[in-house]
């Protein structure tokens, strides 16, 4: 009976344990964006810690939207979320994460150069060879009504 319950009640023990707060992390939504666009990136660490985005980058206007050379932000739910807008010129951003003064994780982030204006016409990725693609539909409805009429024939020859 006493091995019984401690069976019934071996699970329950296991939700008592603490586990571990997750690992200080860096993640960006994206790893290219183009001149100016914005991107969100967020800072996993431990409740009530304050956060930070360092950003490194050969341009001069990179900012981090929303603060000020990313002012301190609380880490709320093992979160902080960070707005990050890439400079106006091409390169690669170098982000790192600071968690209570402490570089905890890097991310990078390519900037493309500007490819001009949003009325280019978009490349073609259709099927270019639709005459290819009738003519073997024709010769397979021929393959077919050429076995279908042989079979006829066999079948009024035997009968």
């Amino acid at each position: 009976m006493a091995l019984a319950g401690a069976v019934v009640l071996a699970p329950t023990a296991a939700f008592a344990e603490t586990y571990p707060a997750p690992d200080d992390a860096l993640t960006c939504s994206a790893t290219v964006v183009d001149q100016g666009q914005t991107f969100d990136c967020t800072v996993e660490g431990p409740n009530g810690a304050s956060a930070q985005l360092q950003t490194t980058t050969s341009g001069d206007d990179a900012t981090i939207a929303g603060t000020v050379t990313s002012a301190p932000k609380t880490i709320v739910n093992n979160v902080a979320e960070f707005t990050v807008t890439a400079p106006g010129t091409a390169g690669v951003i170098g982000i790192s994460a600071i968690i209570n003064g402490e570089a905890v994780d890097t991310a990078s982030v390519n900037v493309a150069a500007a490819t001009g204006g949003t009325d280019e016409e978009l490349s073609s990725t259709g099927f270019e060879n639709a005459g290819l693609a009738i003519g073997a539909g024709v010769l397979l409805v021929a393959g077919a009504t050429t076995v279908f009429v042989a079979g006829r024939r066999r079948a009024n020859v035997n009968a």
